[in-house]
């Protein structure tokens, strides 16, 4: 819809001449002052009438048009919301004396220089004129419910009737990935090869999964989450922590684990909180590691010292308290940025897509967790 604000429309002319001119220029005084008095209405009409009595300034309507991007709400400290318990595996911050994967440095190694690993470093989806971020969307009540198509058997049964904002798109890339967060119903969505069909009205997705935000973020396959609901086709990944919120970084700190692709082929093994690899690698030697493997920036590292643009500073930073998991094989390795070009705002990253390359994947810069590690057990 468009803007509900009414318009004034303008007086209507007065019409003068005519065959009985003659008789009205005898009344010259008359009109004119009726003319004079027209004008004054007509300017109390537009200037004051849109205010109250006494000037107050009345409120105007609100604009109802749909909008496909929204700001994220805030938390109680008014910093930008963050789901999932803060206790939850996602949440909690690596201590700076975790124990260390003893296969550690051959994991780097690998990373840096098995076939696909490009710079041996974490690249940034979405950055400069890239197209592999992941835009996001935050549903409301009265925005459009869709029954979302093409799902495999066991999808979450919220798919059925997800709301998304009008006009919201998926990224424009093979993955076609998305998010939308529905705080109402509390629970965030992430879709794969999302597509919307304008003919129809319809949505259509080759994977879902829906994880509520109040929970501690664990897909109920993992055998460890607080609530049954959270199910999907992702292998443990979700819609708040496969991408890195532009909110945050403006705000000078992101805080959760962020999940990151790897170049180079995974293991076909999987380790906690994942429940399942999409990587093919079945030889231990060449030491791939297994999907759902954690690690860290080095706590030691002086990030501030290494002139980092200010975006990948903030980023680099939440990647040394609190990590990055190997969530998915693909053909870069890469950590992907919320995708605000798919979202209709334009590029509103200013880092490029080599920022962090200064910290490449070196026993020198990075530490490779125990498989399986936990920092929210206690």
């Amino acid at each position: 819809m468009g803007d509900r604000r009414g318009t004034i429309e303008s007086p209507a002319s007065i019409q003068a001449g005519g065959k009985h001119a003659p008789r009205r220029r005898a009344r010259g005084p008359l009109l004119g002052a009726l003319v004079v008095v027209a004008l004054v209405v007509a300017v109390f009409l537009v200037v004051v009438r849109p205010f109250g009595g006494g000037g107050q300034p009345k409120t105007a309507p609100p604009t109802t048009a749909p909008s496909k991007w929204r700001e994220a709400p805030l938390d109680a400290q008014g910093r930008p919301y963050r789901p999932f318990i803060d206790q939850s595996w996602w949440n909690s911050p690596v201590p700076a004396n975790a124990p260390l994967d003893p296969d550690g440095a051959q994991i780097l190694n690998y990373l840096s220089t098995a076939p696909q690993s490009g710079h041996g470093c974490l690249r940034l989806a979405g950055a400069q004129r890239n197209k592999w971020g992941q835009p996001a969307y935050w549903a409301r009540p009265g925005d459009p419910e869709y029954d979302v198509r093409g799902l495999p058997d066991g999808a979450p049964p919220e798919m059925r009737h997800l709301r998304i904002p009008a006009g919201a798109r998926s990224a424009n890339n093979s993955d076609g990935t998305m998010s939308v967060y529905d705080m109402k119903r509390g629970y965030v969505a992430l879709l794969t090869d999302a597509h919307y069909r304008p003919a129809t009205d319809t949505w259509s997705a080759s994977g879902g999964t829906v994880t509520f935000v109040d929970s501690n973020g664990l897909i109920a396959a993992s055998g460890k989450s607080d609530d049954p609901r959270n199910v999907g086709t992702h292998r443990g990944n979700n819609g708040a922590t496969s991408y890195v919120r532009l909110d945050m970084v403006q705000n000078g700190e992101v805080r959760n684990v962020l999940k990151i692709a790897s170049g180079p082929e995974l293991s076909n093994r999987f380790v906690f909180p994942m429940t399942g690899s999409d990587g093919d690698e079945t030889d231990p030697s060449v030491g791939a590691p297994p999907e759902g493997l954690r690690m860290r920036i080095k706590p030691s590292i002086n990030l501030k010292a290494l002139g980092l643009h200010p975006q990948a500073l903030v980023i680099a930073e939440a990647l040394q308290k609190y990590g990055v998991y190997l969530g998915d094989s693909g053909g870069t390795t890469a950590l992907k940025l919320e995708d605000t070009k798919a979202e209709g705002r334009g590029q509103l990253w200013t880092v490029t897509a080599n920022d962090l390359c200064t910290l490449p994947f070196t026993t020198q810069y990075w530490d490779v967790l125990p498989e399986g590690y936990d920092p929210s057990a206690p």
